[in-house]
């Protein structure tokens, strides 16, 4: 460790304060995490070296100082000034010896003390390791009783402000799936965190969430979040990751939550099946296709009933879909569906009146209308005509 005490006279001032600041050791307390230190300098200085059970004690008196709070180099500054002020006293130090037998007693106390030290900070590390693996074992805990388990709601909101979150107040849930897995611990995971915090804290409680699950990164964020375009921003710095996000209807409390949890994953997966192009999904535009879903035989039958005669036209119904699609989409303009599809007006018109011949609904009628368009959502969901009905 490069310990000199020797040198111990020339410390600077606020370090040798270290150990008599407000948080740090004092009194008994600093006595309790020296433990014998001085006695085996003593023995040390007198030829007698620390065996193992000495090194263990100081690892153990590591970790009573990790687990009472006290901050690491204050730890190491109250050895290294008990070995200074024990320096000068020690037996074998005090009485007349000559210069070589001061450098050899030098050498032991200088290498005991390291040791000593090294010890300590050995268990010190060990017990925050414990403490933080502790640690993240009630976050996941929470994390799924939170987004899936069966946890009672109101201990949930006890539990929650340990995380920094209000669950009485309104959120949002973010869902993000990627081309590759997001696991707890990931530099890009932990970066998105970071940034969030830095954003949305506004006071002592972030109330936010990061987490992960199912392979998938879950963000639980306040209702009037302004965090969605640093979300997408750093998902796209990741040059190698392809990504889909869906975004929760605002919701309060932990089956709130929980609600908004289960609807993004749910966004996600219909946007899969329905192949949209979109990467930023919000659950509230899906819920006409998620009503369409729920039974799918009545919809199999409209999709029947007033598409399929499409077939009937030359080049199948795939030409006729698009060009309703797209009609619909611009607001039933024919000038703006021909620029969209790079086909004339009158090639427009001319499918429109097939479709209204062959189904004998006239798009351009607002009843007929109706029902073409959500024919065409139930489409959607089928993959039809992809997929056979």
């Amino acid at each position: 460790m490069g310990v000199s005490l020797a040198c111990g006279a020339g410390r600077p001032r606020r370090a040798r304060r270290g150990a008599r600041t407000a948080g740090g050791p004092s009194g008994p307390v600093s006595d309790q995490l020296l433990g014998v230190c001085v006695a085996d300098l003593t023995n040390v200085a007198a030829g007698s070296p620390m065996g193992e059970p000495e090194v263990q004690a100081y690892r153990l008196l590591g970790r009573h100082a990790a687990e009472r709070g006290v901050a690491l180099p204050t730890l190491v500054d109250l050895y290294l000034s008990a070995a200074r002020r024990a320096w000068p006293q020690l037996p074998a130090v005090a009485s007349e010896v000559t210069a070589n037998e001061l450098r050899e007693i030098a050498g032991a106390v200088l290498g005991a003390i390291d040791e000593a030290v090294a010890a300590v900070c050995e268990g010190y590390q060990d017990a925050r390791r414990m403490s933080v693996r502790a640690e993240e074992a009630l976050r996941r805990e929470f994390v799924d009783d939170l987004l899936t388990g069966t946890s009672d709601l109101a201990l949930l909101v006890e539990r929650a402000p340990m995380l920094g979150l209000r669950l009485e107040t309104e959120h949002v849930v973010l869902v993000i799936a990627g081309s590759r897995r997001f696991a707890d611990g990931r530099a890009m995971v932990r970066d998105l965190e970071a940034a969030l915090l830095a954003q949305v804290t506004a006071g002592p409680d972030p109330d936010l969430l990061v987490a992960t699950k199912h392979g998938q990164l879950v963000l639980v964020l306040p209702a009037d979040h302004t965090a969605l375009p640093l979300v997408t921003g750093r998902l796209s710095q990741e040059v190698s990751l392809t990504w889909r996000l869906a975004v929760s209807r605002p919701r309060s409390g932990a089956g709130g939550v929980r609600a908004g949890f289960e609807e993004a994953r749910g966004a996600l997966e219909l946007a899969a099946r329905l192949e949209l192009p979109d990467q930023v999904i919000r659950a509230q535009d899906l819920l006409i296709y998620e009503v369409l879903g729920r039974d799918r035989e009545p919809l199999r039958e409209l999709v029947a009933t007033v598409l399929l005669p499409l077939h009937q036209a030359r080049g199948g119904a795939a030409p006729l879909l698009q060009t309703l699609r797209v009609y619909f989409a611009t607001g039933c303009v024919a000038v703006l569906t021909a620029t969209r599809l790079h086909l004339s007006v009158r090639a427009v018109t001319y499918r429109l009146e097939r479709v209204h011949i062959l189904t004998c609904r006239d798009p351009g009628d607002p009843e007929d209308r109706y029902v073409l368009q959500t024919a065409l959502r139930g489409a959607h969901v089928l993959r039809w005509p992809q997929t056979p009905l």
